[in-house]
């Protein structure tokens, strides 16, 4: 008999009745009136004294006369349990079921099922049980599917929606005729009746409610295996199924190719081999996130799991492969083992983005996927935990809106950051024998942070629970500060918490992180020195590459910034440039654009270094894409106003940056056209992009020709799409047919990424009376579904000619954007913080505190903070260097 578990800090159901088992069936699905019947049989083990049990529901209707309680014994034998009252607690999504006695505890087999009967609706905002519209044969459709993460199982039948309370679910879908069902699990049968089929599926694993899943439509799909065996010694069936028409499984050849050596290669070095006798991958046409890891069946947004060669740009190539792979690590890291509650939502997140880039380095070495994540994902990480009101890795969650604002950079891509690190420290292979040990203890099961590193330390005999104790618990991460005495030649280091705005107190800067230094000369490391510290300060005497070239985290593979001394980035770094690695230029950059932000330096070194390295920026991708991130961010905060002195100089530096060599990638492109070098091809889409934004005559001729060129062939080389679009939008000389032909890839896309490239490109726009028309249609979702609405909001807010009219919108319309993003929480927190923190105004930032207060910002309050952080840091950041910057332009 289990004990009682200690009551959590969490809001929890009471722990007194486990479920270990779901039978549920789910009937009378009306797509047009949007409801559905379910009947629910849950079958609980007694843990100690009850005579209630709480479920949780939401969008459900129960009824006392729905509900059946029996006692089962251990033969089978059924006693019934008469129910005295049933209480419903909508606000808190739970309800009370009241018993006429006592329940207690048995060691036999006994338990207690309890049967619901309940109506429930089809959901429209891409939650719980909802339905997908599409267009076929100039006919609307509906596909129906699943998305039950964090807690909206609930909302397609009463249960114990939380993650510790594992059970095994055997699912029932009544459907019609026409279509086919999908479950978790292989369809057990099909009972044929008049008008429908009654598919029932194979009994699930033991699993969290929020991994249940079942897709209905008229589907078709395309099959690959594994190289490996599975169950039954037989290779694994590998299917991505979309609905029928069109050219959708054309466009799944490619995740039909990757997936299976995926499951591979996880199934390697996980060292337990994929546990389900089938897996399907399916597009879903509305999606709010890009996927789900639902056990078997995971559910994907189309431009995350379908691809086209000839009309998608190759970013999503990169995109496709990096979700399939990073859904795929789930099915082990997550699913086979889940963590216990959500305040540790990075055992799941966090792993899986860091092995899924591990798998696509393994399957297209030639990307230098590391370095495009030191670039993108630790630096998003690092922005985000910059600022005050960021939050720790683990951080406490009380309630169900609590849950959905963790789904953010610090729990996927810190939490990703923190495993590159302490597996670079470690070596990769024996770190990933500690990650096999961990899982194979916890199979089936539930399990902590402290499980991983203890399984960690075991293999590598590190006190790894110890070293990596305040970077999951403690927010924000370390600058270290790196000078010389000139006498002694003593390396002085010295770490602090770093705050984007640079004002960190006493009270704030108490954390003393283990650092890994990672000193290296050359190509090598040099281990012989020291290779890591955890005080505050760490002298290092004669220091003996005090007059050669060396660097502190090599290939940027620690959680922290680097802040040199004048002296040490002029004599030690600077002249020896082309010997840094890719991701130790991206670090420089990045480090350099951070500390300029905080007031650690002045942005005219950022300007400086601009300077110094661009034209030793050659073709390597990823350096112009870490460059062209923190130019961006140069002028969203100083060149916000068009037309004044400091806007117009500072594009005239940034246009010396780009001109060049946009210059050469057209030449270059007019003579050959060829698109067979991935990383090539991302460069020339990169530059191009930034260049098109700059009004240099020659990239906006060529960016016109390729217009024309489309409009009269319908022909266009995906891979510039953006480029051509945005530069066409941002002309002074863009058309309303020129809009009108950009607005119909999004009414009327023309391949799979059209929408969201053509919302990105026109919120470029610089045309006032054109922007005018387009910001309204934020608010028709008919036109812009509501989860791409983003794409097209964040440029808005960007740009010096619509930011202010947009922020103007959203307030004066705010009553409409929450009742159409609310309904789904994750898109309203989503729109709010990537788009009312690009401004620089105090009075901005008022405006947008006062407005919401006495507003229910539940769901988004921590979003709300960190812009209103972010507009402060850049109202400083502005004040304090922008009569410098125009005088050193100018």
């Amino acid at each position: 008999m289990c004990s009682a578990p200690k009551k959590p800090y969490y809001e929890a159901l009471p722990a007194s009745l486990q479920p270990f088992h779901y039978d549920l069936t789910i009937s009378s699905i009306d797509v047009k009136q949007e409801i559905f019947k379910g009947v629910v049989e849950i079958q609980l083990k007694v843990i100690e004294e009850a005579d209630e049990l709480h479920l949780n529901y939401r969008d459900l209707e129960v009824s006392k006369d729905g509900i059946v309680v029996e006692l089962v014994n251990g033969s089978g034998e059924s006693t019934p349990v008469q129910i005295t009252s049933l209480q419903e607690f909508k606000k808190k999504e739970f309800f009370v079921i009241k018993f006429d006695q006592t329940l207690k505890p048995s060691g036999d087999d006994s338990y207690v099922k309890v049967t619901l009967n309940y109506d429930g609706i089809v959901q429209t905002n891409m939650a719980g049980f909802y339905k997908s519209g599409y267009v076929e044969d100039g006919e609307e459709r509906f596909m129906l599917s699943t998305q039950f993460e964090a807690t909206d199982a609930r909302r397609a039948f009463p249960c114990l929606d939380e993650p510790l309370l594992k059970a095994t679910f055997k699912v029932k879908l009544e459907v019609p005729k026409e279509w086919i069902a999908l479950g978790n699990t292989p369809v057990e049968s099909i009972v044929e009746k008049e008008d429908i089929n009654l598919y029932t599926f194979e009994k699930t694993p033991i699993m969290s409610t929020y991994l249940l899943a079942w897709a209905v439509g008229d589907f078709e799909y395309i099959e690959s295996f594994t190289k490996d065996t599975y169950e039954d010694d037989k290779p694994l069936p590998v299917r991505i199924y979309t609905t029928k028409g069109g050219n959708h499984l054309e466009n799944a050849k490619l995740a039909s190719e990757i997936a299976p050596k995926i499951v591979d290669f996880f199934s390697r070095i996980f060292e337990i081999k994929y546990p389900l006798r089938k897996l399907d991958l399916i597009a879903v046409h509305s999606f709010s996130h890009n996927a789900m890891e639902n056990w078997g069946l995971i559910t994907y947004r189309s431009t995350a799991l379908l691809y086209s060669e000839e009309k998608s740009d190759p970013s999503y190539k990169q995109k496709v492969a990096y979700v399939i792979a990073h859904e795929l690590a789930h099915q082990w890291f997550g699913n086979l083992v889940t963590m216990k509650w959500w305040d540790e939502l990075w055992l799941n997140e966090g792993f899986a983005t860091w092995v899924g880039y591990v798998a696509v380095d393994y399957l297209f070495p030639e990307w230098d996927s590391f370095s495009i994540f030191v670039s993108d994902s630790l630096q998003q990480a690092l922005a985000l935990d910059g600022l005050r009101n960021s939050h720790p890795i683990e951080v406490p969650v009380i309630d169900a809106l609590d849950i959905d604002q963790v789904f953010d950079a610090i729990s996927y891509l810190k939490g990703a950051s923190t495993i590159l690190m302490i597996s670079n420290y470690l070596g990769t292979e024996l770190f990933l024998k500690g990650v096999a040990l961990y899982l194979n203890k916890n199979k089936f099961s539930n399990a902590t942070s402290h499980d991983l590193w203890d399984s960690i330390g075991e293999v590598s005999k590190k006190p790894i629970d110890q070293i990596m104790n305040e970077w999951i618990k403690k927010i924000g991460y370390p600058i270290v500060d790196v000078s010389l005495e000139p006498t002694s030649n003593s390396l002085v280091l010295k770490q602090a918490r770093f705050l984007n705005g640079g004002d960190v107190t006493s009270e704030e800067n108490e954390t003393k992180w283990w650092i890994p230094l990672n000193i290296s000369s050359g190509k090598e490391s040099v281990e012989s020195i020291v290779d890591s510290f955890e005080s505050e300060t760490l002298i290092i005497d004669n220091f003996p590459l005090a007059s050669k070239f060396f660097k502190l985290n090599k290939d940027i593979t620690g959680v922290y910034r680097v802040n040199y001394s004048t002296e040490i980035l002029e004599n030690n770094i600077l002249p020896y440039y082309n010997q840094l690695s890719t991701r130790d230029k991206v670090g420089l950059i990045a480090d350099a654009s951070a500390t300029s932000i905080a007031g650690n330096n002045s942005t005219i070194s950022l300007l400086k270094l601009i300077k110094s390295i661009k034209n030793q920026l050659g073709n390597n991708y990823v350096v112009w894409l870490e460059l062209g991130r923190n130019i961006d961010i140069l002028l969203t905060n100083f060149a916000g106003e068009k037309d004044s002195i400091l806007s117009q100089s500072l594009t005239d530096f940034v246009r010396s940056v780009y001109e060049n060599k946009a210059s050469e990638l057209i030449d270059e492109y007019d003579s050959n056209g060829d698109n067979s070098d991935f990383l090539k091809v991302k460069l020339r889409s990169d530059v191009l992009s930034h260049a098109g934004l700059l009004s240099i005559p020659k990239v906006e001729e060529f960016a016109v020709k390729l217009f024309n060129q489309w409009v009269s062939t319908n022909k266009i080389d995906p891979s510039l799409r953006s480029f051509i679009f945005s530069t066409v939008v941002h002309s002074k000389e863009f058309t309303k047919d020129q809009f009108e032909a950009i607005f119909k890839e999004i009414t009327h896309p023309t391949s799979l990424d059209s929408r969201e490239v053509a919302l990105g490109a026109l919120g470029h726009i610089s045309n006032e009376i054109l922007a005018e028309q387009l910001i309204s249609k934020l608010l028709n979702p008919e036109i812009i579904p509501i989860m791409d609405s983003h794409y097209l909001g964040i440029p808005l807010s960007k740009n010096a000619v619509t930011k202010n009219s947009f922020l103007d919108f959203f307030l004066n319309n705010y009553e409409q954007f929450y009742k159409l993003m609310s309904t789904n929480m994750v898109v309203l927190d989503r729109f709010i913080r990537f788009t009312l923190g690009n401004y620089n105004s105090i009075e901005i930032r008022d405006r947008i505190e006062n407005f919401f207060k006495g507003k229910d910002v539940h769901g988004f309050e921590r979003s709300l903070n960190l812009v209103l952080d972010n507009i402060k840091i850049n109202h400083n950041w502005y004040n304090r260097d922008n009569e410098e910057i125009e005088k050193f332009l100018l």
